[in-house]
């Protein structure tokens, strides 16, 4: 078969198109998804950089997640986009899908790895505080997220020159061979999945303890204890944080449980007009979770909130107290 059959019989597998009614709804979704989450992550990102309250450790594990959900949504949003506008053809060629394709790799990998770090971060706090303390440092914390973002970039590397098969380029192709990606799938999204689960059941349950004891200890100390008030208060903040990185997991979880679903159908090899707008549309949810990580954020922690107002208005942040 030489290279124009090849074309011709790549074109033909895709005998429908999008028309307006489809492109111009998901443009306006993909191109606001777009703009809030890189204005939302970027704020985020400068707010721990520049407060000096928020550079805990614990919150340089969220300005890795702030950067890759800017990572994503720079990568996936704009090249699926030009997807939409030019289906069934592809203007950016082999080289274009390879590109395309190593995103979307590395949007699995960098999210489900970065909150499965960040969960095993509240564990350790939640389970023994002070030796959290003792042991975590904001510069230790820099050092992990290294080896994260080092990690994800050699999955994604050795995935494109190992699972890559070449592509004739003329239309958007899914050149990823998928007995390495069913395995790809099962390492970075339901094992960390299956281990999160675990370690927030145990979180709970620590929790639980926690606050019975620090009651018994406020009655024994009386409510003026300086000490036991130091205590509640640093066990409550990391408490908190547990439920918000909770909440985090969550959504993550049911953004993604439309992907695996058509994953389901892909693996049957199901091709048809509805399948591919709904590849859309789960893409943008997939997107759409980058922008709703900050609100969270700022809603669940006034430090947060009280930071990005102060940058919005272009104050200095406060001085960490003493």
């Amino acid at each position: 078969m030489n290279q124009s059959t090849i074309n011709e019989t790549s074109l033909t597998r895709h005998a429908c198109s999008f028309n307006l009614d489809f492109q111009i709804p998901i443009t306006i979704l993909l191109g606001t998804t777009f703009v809030l989450s890189v204005s939302e992550n970027i704020v985020v990102s400068l707010v721990i950089c520049l407060d000096k309250k928020l550079r805990r450790p614990s919150n340089g594990y969220l300005l890795s997640l702030a950067l890759t959900d800017i990572c994503i949504s720079m990568g996936l949003i704009p090249m699926e986009l030009t997807y939409v506008w030019s289906y069934p053809k592809w203007p950016l060629g082999s080289e274009g899908t390879n590109v395309l394709n190593s995103v979307w790799l590395f949007s699995i990998v960098s999210s489900f790895l970065t909150l499965l770090v960040i969960t095993l971060d509240r564990y350790k706090a939640v389970m023994s505080l002070v030796r959290y303390r003792e042991v975590v440092s904001w510069g230790r914390t820099l050092v992990f997220i290294g080896v994260v973002w080092l990690y994800t970039s050699i999955v994604v590397i050795l995935m494109r020159v190992l699972a890559f098969y070449p592509t004739s380029g003329m239309t958007y192709e899914w050149n990823v061979n998928y007995r390495f990606y069913y395995p790809f799938l099962g390492l970075h999204i339901v094992l960390p999945l299956v281990i999160i689960s675990t370690l927030y059941r145990q979180i709970y349950k620590k929790a639980v303890e926690n606050r019975a004891q620090l009651l018994l200890r406020g009655q024994l100390h009386g409510p003026g204890s300086t000490a036991t008030s130091d205590t509640v208060r640093e066990t409550r903040i990391e408490v908190k944080m547990a439920k918000t990185v909770g909440f985090v997991f969550l959504f993550l979880v049911i953004v993604w449980i439309p992907v695996l679903i058509l994953e389901i159908f892909y693996a049957f090899g199901s091709e048809s007009c509805v399948i591919e707008q709904l590849g859309v549309v789960s893409l943008w949810i997939t997107c759409s979770n980058g922008m709703i990580n900050p609100l969270v954020y700022s809603l669940r922690n006034k430090d947060f909130h009280r930071a990005i107002l102060q940058l919005i208005r272009c104050k200095r942040p406060r001085p960490a107290s003493a």
